[in-house]
């Protein structure tokens, strides 16, 4: 008993499409469609119609990939296939109710200790004005409708820093790693209603974060394409960096994925990320040495 998910071989829209379907129950296909951020409006009769581009994503969440002949051989053996013929009488069923996952949050990555630094990063400032403070202010500026920060280390002195209006999360498991602010962050975000399409992760230490790089970030959400499966990440230079647009559909095998301090990396090169240069408005360095430590 599955949920399952067929080769994209399917053209529509200038695209490869796939099927998604459960061989257990169409509540079974909806849960994991819903988690995986497929659109509602994507649901058509007993499958959910899915692009090339998520494929990935939803076997990396647990969906059994399998050939169009197994999965239509599975589908009429759990007897939940719509036929031609019920099509034609009529007997068709409707999209869940559930709304569209919609907006981007930004999520702040604030979490670690600082060891090499001499105190958490949460906790620093330049020029008499907190890192927290800049950095909500270029996700804000460059189109995040809300921003969420992730915690851990003295993350009282750090609450006090955060800006009036952004959501704050501890990660009681911040000393895992950037890793574990990821998971804290994205599954605080999964929990939100009504759902968010995605998110753009950045990190606070990374004191050259501009709007401007925000905004080229999130325009690499085609308009053709769901923001749910969108997926990339700036470049400098031609080297990976922050922000890093995570699509809804990624959020599950991106945290799975994360181990220690190496976030999401490895998901994003083997999803395929789009690579987005912005080398021409920040070199994307992050602060190892220390400046000071707001008090």
């Amino acid at each position: 008993m599955a949920v399952l998910v067929d080769d994209a071989r399917w053209p529509a829209h200038g695209r490869l499409w796939a099927h998604l379907v459960s061989d257990t129950s169409l509540a079974e296909l909806h849960a994991f469609a819903r988690a995986a951020g497929v659109p509602a409006r994507s649901f058509d009769a007993d499958h959910y119609d899915v692009p090339d581009a998520l494929v990935p994503a939803l076997v990396a969440a647990g969906a059994e990939q399998v050939g169009g002949r197994e999965l239509t051989r599975r589908l009429i053996a759990s007897g939940l296939r719509v036929t031609a013929r019920d099509r034609r009488e009529g007997a068709r069923r409707q999209p869940p109710d559930w709304p569209d996952p919609a907006g981007t949050r930004g999520l702040l990555l604030a979490a670690g200790a600082g060891t090499r630094f001499g105190g958490p990063k949460a906790l620093a400032r330049d020029d008499d004005e907190p890192w927290l403070v800049q950095r909500v202010r270029a996700l804000r500026e460059g189109g995040c409708d809300h921003v969420v920060v992730v915690l851990g280390a003295q993350a009282d002195a750090a609450r006090e820093l955060v800006p009036p209006g952004a959501a704050v999360v501890v990660a009681q498991d911040w000393a895992e790693g950037m890793s574990a602010s990821l998971r804290a962050g994205l599954a605080a975000l999964a929990a939100q209603e009504p759902p968010v399409a995605a998110a753009l992760v950045a990190l606070v230490d990374t004191p050259g974060l501009r709007h401007e790089v925000v905004r080229r970030v999130l325009g690499a959400a085609a308009p053709a394409r769901p923001a749910a499966s969108a997926l990339a990440r700036a470049t400098y230079g031609g080297r990976p960096g922050h922000p890093v647009l995570l699509g809804r559909a990624h959020w599950s095998a991106a945290a799975a994925a994360a181990r220690g301090d190496r976030g999401a990396g490895p998901y994003l090169r083997a999803a395929g990320a789009a690579l987005v240069e912005c080398g021409d408005l920040d070199d994307g360095a992050d602060v190892d040495t220390r400046p000071t430590l707001a008090r």
